[in-house]
């Protein structure tokens, strides 16, 4: 019996044993499946993607690996590379997306030369002659958007594989040589984000050795496959779901070419929406692909979006300790900027290499700032003579460096400029000008240029200038040049024209000069020929006619500190020149003419700002056989006849205002504005230089809209002045 308990005793603590073990034995580990977040290309819209992944974020949903195409591949890059979603927020929120959209070189930055062709032939277009004519491979070479993608993937220039980011990435590129597919998962990151996005038409294409890249959504712009075969047990794609084209929708030229697209892009987004495990469809409706000002509205679609699948993608969220981990593995592979040591030049000759050089000079040695750096860049890039320069880190013998990697333009040099100029300041005598500026860089050595500008129709010219530093760095210059051209002398009164006259000058000259760096330059020189003075049509007691040789000896002075060359809204200009005519066919003894012309631009806000211009000019009361200035037409004292008022000596100001009233698309221009100016003048000179209804304190304001296209600017307004002068105007070309 006593054997019996025992057994029995020793059963229950073995029983009892067994049972407290168990519940002391740890759970098992569960096993989440890893997740890759699929990104839709679709321009602006794909900004919603920023949303989806603040959702996912807030809700401890992890995401394992990610792939994306075009703006998907570019929002997809920055969260792989260790941003969060409110780091993102901030990327996207200082992205300058009108600059970026529209590919110009800020005026600011570019070179003064650079500075005077934006000015005299105001127009984004250009074209080269070095194999024929050849055009820009896209509207936009894509320097904005490099400088985005370098300061993202700058930190994992030495990163071999894609797999080694905080998260694993991929991207998706169309390869125009082949015509296949293009996935990036090593690499150049900054590479493969500017192939990803490389919009055919729209950006220039990426060249390497071997391919030619364009955007991916071409073959693949949902790239579930991509994400399966990195190793995601489960794909959450995201869909930018668009607004259909209706049969009854007013097209162009742009419309077709981007619904075209679409038709292409939509075939290879169907099967790859279909495999996906999870799919998130963000109505995005209201916007086009680029709505860039409504990026705030886009990210909350992707927000909302992501929040009324939640039913779903909650079953994919983690407990905290998993999500802590995952954050932490994240951080751990997270890379900063090294402090460059050297900086190293690639893909220009040696001249180039050490100009490179010597502007990126201020960065070495010290913590890189982003900023300086991408203004050291763009200063390079005004040189003219650059699509796209980048830039990435490299170590040599131990020591971190920056690599600026240039592309010279494909098409030039000889870089053509055309110009389109129409005058309808009398809607009766409207002149057109055509031309055109062809210039040659590296013309007889670094920095050299031969520079020749034509013009045809109510004028007529040719004038070619040869500019060559002294030395290939140094500020001091020669410019030899010659001319020859036939341009007319309208005489109105009252706005109804009375004579035409035209002049005709055979001659060239020499300058020696200095540049003060890209704002301005100084001038010596002196200059000569033949000129002819007659009358065509019109009273014969106006002006004499005259012909004979002419010499004059000038100095030249030029200040440009504008933000634009056509537009301006704040920043200050001044030119002044000043002439000696030792000899003239029309004035019997030397004479002297000084000119100025100063404008101040001060921007009130974001849309608006006014300016104060002021110009005089006066010969000193010397003889000079025929008035040396003129008013009026359609850029000073507008309500005047074009050259209504002649005289040797005058003040002009104008007081105006300049507001935005809508934005353009990039491709097309930069949008539409108000101009306002009020004009007051004082004109001296002997009786016959002025009409009689003209006065000697004219006055007028004038009110119109300017729309700033591609083509150039084009001004329709209306001019109300003094003596009963009034009159509606429009113009092709320069306003300021």
């Amino acid at each position: 019996m006593h054997a019996r308990v025992k057994i029995c005793l020793f059963s229950v603590v073995l029983m009892l044993f067994s049972i407290y073990g168990t519940s002391q034995e740890p759970p098992a580990k569960t096993k989440y499946p890893s997740i890759g977040l699929v990104l839709q290309g679709g321009g602006a819209l794909g900004l919603a993607h920023v949303g989806v992944i603040t959702w996912m974020e807030e809700h401890h949903i992890p995401i394992n690996y990610i792939a994306g195409t075009s703006m998907g591949g570019l929002v997809g890059g920055v969260y792989a590379t260790g941003h969060n979603a409110v780091e993102m927020r901030q990327i996207v929120d200082g992205i300058p997306w009108d600059q970026v959209m529209a590919g110009l070189t800020p005026f600011d930055d570019l070179a003064f030369r650079r500075k005077e062709d934006a000015r005299d032939y105001p127009n984004s277009l250009e074209f080269g002659l070095r194999k024929g004519v050849q055009f820009p491979e896209g509207f936009n070479s894509g320097q904005q958007v490099s400088l985005v993608l370098d300061k993202i993937a700058a930190p994992y220039s030495e990163v071999k594989s894609f797999n080694d980011l905080p998260t694993p990435f991929a991207c998706v590129a169309t390869d125009l040589v082949t015509e296949k597919p293009k996935v990036f998962r090593s690499g150049s990151l900054s590479l493969a984000l500017r192939s990803t996005m490389s919009l055919p038409g729209i950006f220039t294409p990426v060249r390497t050795k071997d391919a030619i890249y364009a955007d991916g959504g071409l073959l693949n712009n949902i790239p579930v496959n991509v994400a399966k075969e990195m190793g995601a047990d489960l794909t959450v794609a995201i869909h930018l779901a668009e607004a259909p084209m209706l049969p009854n929708a007013n097209l162009s030229t742009f419309s077709v070419l981007g619904q075209s697209l679409s038709v292409m892009i939509s075939a290879n987004e169907l099967q790859n929406m279909e495999n996906a495990d999870i799919l998130v469809s963000v109505p995005v409706q209201k916007w086009g692909a680029l709505s860039f000002d409504d990026a705030a509205a886009i990210i909350k679609a992707g927000y909302d979006a992501a929040e009324a699948k939640s039913k779903v993608l909650l079953t994919l969220r983690v407990d905290d300790a998993t999500w802590n981990q995952y954050l932490a593995d994240r951080a751990s592979r997270r890379l900063q900027d090294p402090v460059p040591m050297f900086v190293a030049v690639d893909g220009v000759n040696a001249d180039l290499s050490r100009r490179v050089q010597e502007q990126m000079a201020g960065l070495i040695g010290k913590p890189l700032d982003s900023d300086q750096l991408d203004q050291a860049i763009m200063r390079l890039k005004g040189f003219g003579r650059f699509s796209v320069l980048s830039y990435s880190y490299e170590e040599r013998n131990g020591q971190q460096g920056l690599l600026i990697k240039t592309e010279e333009n494909s098409y030039g040099p000889p870089i053509v400029r055309p110009l389109l100029l129409i005058d309808g300041s009398s809607l009766k005598n409207v002149t057109l000008d055509m031309g055109a500026r062809i210039t040659f860089l590296d013309f007889g050595g670094f920095r050299s240029e031969w520079r020749t500008d034509f013009i045809l129709f109510s004028d007529y010219g040719l004038n070619s200038e040869y500019y060559h530093p002294v030395t290939p760095f140094s500020h001091w210059f020669i410019a030899p040049r010659v001319l020859a051209d036939n341009n007319p002398l309208y005489i109105y009164d009252n706005n109804q024209l009375t004579t035409t006259y035209r002049r005709t000058t055979l001659g060239g000259g020499l300058d020696a000069g200095y540049q003060f760096g890209n704002t301005g330059e100084l001038r010596v020189g002196y200059e000569g020929g033949w000129q002819n003075f007659a009358r065509q049509i019109g009273n014969a007691n106006e002006l004499p006619n005259f012909s004979g040789g002419y010499g004059d000896s000038r100095v030249q002075y030029r200040l440009d500190r504008l933000d634009d060359p056509v537009i301006p809204f704040s920043g200050q200009s001044f030119q002044g020149d000043f002439y000696w005519y030792n000899a003239s066919p029309e004035a019997p003894k030397p004479y002297p003419v000084v000119e100025g012309n100063g404008q101040i631009h001060y921007r009130l806000n974001e849309p608006s700002s006014v300016f104060l211009e002021g110009s005089a000019g006066t010969t000193f009361n010397y003889e000079t056989g025929i008035p040396q200035f003129s008013l009026g037409g359609s850029r000073e004292l507008v309500a005047y006849g074009t050259n209504e008022l002649l005289m040797d000596k005058y003040f002009l100001f104008q007081l105006g205002y300049i507001r935005q009233l809508a934005k353009l698309p990039p491709l097309l221009g930069s949008g539409i504005y108000f101009l306002g100016v009020y004009e007051a003048a004082q004109v001296y000179g002997a009786p016959h230089t002025m009409v009689n209804k003209a006065s000697g304190f004219p006055t007028d304001a004038a009110a119109g809209l300017v729309v700033n296209t591609i083509f150039g600017p084009v001004e329709a307004a209306y001019a109300y002045g003094d003596t009963g002068h009034h009159k509606f105007f429009f113009r092709v070309g320069r306003l300021f």
